[in-house]
Formats: structure tokens, C-alpha cells, sequence
């Protein structure tokens, strides 16, 4: 006998469902991430923000299926859209900055 995750009640090995709080019961082999949480992870590095969104949705699923493995996954496409999004950010802004500063010293280069 084995026991649910979500609600600790004892449940049949051969179980997919515990027949007390209605989850998923992990199965021995059902080690394999959700799609969702990977596509999530590498739209991280490609589309920030796009991976941002899908790795959430993943991590929702994730939790709520009960899903260590997949959630964690979509966890860490969370976090490196993030990153990546605060990168593009600071590079934005840098580069406004650079072309002001510039833009201002080609002006006064031209005045006198």
C-alpha cells in the first residue's frame, strides 16, 4: 500500500486517483516532465516573455496535478524569464541613456 501526497490517506498500489481527496497518485514510472513546463523553460531564452507566461501555466498545472518534478521545472523557467527580462530591460535602458548622451554631444559639437 502506498499513500496520497495531498491528503496522506492509504491507497491501493494500483491506484491512479486517491478515493479520498479525488488527486492524481504519482505512479513508480511516471517520472517524465510535462510539455508545458518545458516548452515554458526554453521560450525563457528565446521569448522571455512568452516563457514567463507559459512556465506560470505550467507551474499551475504542475501544482495542481501534483507534479514535484514538472513544477520545479516550470519554477526555473519562471526565474530565468525573469532574469532575462530584467537583462533586456537594462540593455533598453542603457541604450537610451548611450543615444541621449550622444545625441547631446553631436548637438553642442554642432553649435559651436
Amino acid at each position: 500500500m502506498k499513500y496520497c501526497s495531498h491528503c496522506g490517506k492509504e491507497v491501493a498500489d494500483e491506484a491512479y486517483v486517491c478515493p479520498n481527496c479525488g488527486c492524481k497518485i504519482a505512479q513508480s514510472g511516471d517520472s517524465s516532465l510535462s510539455p508545458l513546463s518545458i516548452a515554458g523553460f526554453v521560450l525563457a531564452f528565446i521569448i522571455p516573455l512568452i516563457g514567463l507566461i507559459v512556465s506560470i501555466v505550467a507551474r499551475n498545472n504542475a501544482v495542481s496535478e501534483d507534479d514535484k518534478k514538472s513544477a520545479g521545472f516550470a519554477k526555473a523557467g519562471i526565474v530565468v524569464s525573469a532574469i532575462f527580462i530584467a537583462i533586456y530591460v537594462l540593455l533598453i535602458f542603457v541604450s537610451i541613456v548611450v543615444f541621449i548622451v550622444a545625441f547631446n554631444h553631436t548637438y553642442h559639437m554642432m553649435a559651436l
